[in-house]
């Protein structure tokens, strides 16, 4: 039996002890500047990074090189789980307010505000929460410097996911990255103490347990029916070249493939429809992404 190893990267120890507890973690006695609790067989493995950009890129990089991350493929999952705040516009503000706190958001586009660089995680399994972007800045966002908020979309703020995500991707695919957030303020911090993010991480526990499960579930060796698996094979290795894939996007490929399978999907008629209407094959890449997010979104 082959299980994948779950990353989760946190900042803060507060963010890991609901985590380290309900997966019953051990500490690693390692030599390194970083803490790291494991449960092997389960196949969890936490890191708490430190705060901030660069703490967060190297702390990434460093557990994911130790510990041979993405060696196997698509078995690997990294998960960014921890606090964030909720942007306060200046002006017409839709909702954006402190009432947010406690709401738990998976990332669906990542902004880094120093470089102004654009990352996507790619989001390809069912999930029940809610999603928004997020800018990761440099310092602390602090409610009455309103210009952060101005110059982005983002409803969310942090100072580690663009950095967890660059790294990250030295070993993953953007499919194999979620980023889930709990929103701990809007820029007021004087009440954001440990026991509160621990409080608040705690709250939304079975969501993230149950996140975790499923994405074990998916890379889970046994769990894949011998003749689903050889369907999922047979479409892949037709959709790739149809598609005109790259590397990462023919693995995101068939990991959406084999999530159908596992969630009950049957992925042949939309597949026979589309090459019927002549909508695949494609002509080139970028008809061959186009008509790779049609196919995502009537999956899914």
């Amino acid at each position: 039996m082959v299980i994948s190893m779950i990353y989760i990267v946190t900042a803060m120890y507060a963010e890991a002890h609901p985590i380290i507890t309900h997966f019953r973690l051990k500490k690693e006695m390692i030599r390194s500047p970083f803490q790291v609790f494991s449960d092997r067989e389960a196949g969890v493995c936490l890191l708490i990074s430190g705060t901030g950009m660069t703490a967060a890129a190297v702390a990434v990089s460093s557990v994911c090189t130790r510990y041979g991350a993405g060696a196997a493929e698509e078995e690997d999952f990294l998960l960014n789980i921890g606090v964030c705040g909720w942007l306060s516009h200046s002006g017409a503000r839709p909702r954006r307010d402190s009432s947010q706190t406690g709401q738990l958001f998976l990332c669906n586009k990542i902004l880094e505000q120093t470089t102004g660089r654009t990352f996507y995680p790619d989001i390809l399994y069912r999930h029940p929460f809610r999603e928004a972007p997020i800018v990761t800045g440099a310092r602390v966002y602090e409610k009455t410097d309103q210009r952060d908020a101005q110059e982005t979309d983002a409803l969310l703020y942090d100072m580690e996911a663009s950095s967890v995500y660059q790294a990250g991707a030295c070993f993953l695919g953007p499919h194999q990255m979620s980023f889930l957030k709990t929103v701990s303020d809007d820029g007021d911090v004087r009440n954001v103490t440990p026991e509160r993010i621990e409080q608040l991480i705690g709250e939304n526990m079975d969501p993230l347990t149950d996140y975790i499960e499923a994405l074990q579930a998916i890379s889970r060796e046994e769990s894949r029916d011998p003749v689903s698996e050889r369907a999922v094979q047979k479409a892949w290795e037709k959709l790739c070249p149809d598609l005109h894939c790259s590397r990462t996007m023919s693995e995101s490929i068939r990991q959406h493939l084999r999530y159908c399978v596992l969630a009950g999907v049957d992925f042949a008629p939309v597949l026979e429809e589309m090459y019927r209407k002549g909508t695949l094959p494609c002509r080139n890449k970028r008809e061959g992404k186009q008509r790779f997010e049609e196919l995502k979104k009537r999956l899914l």
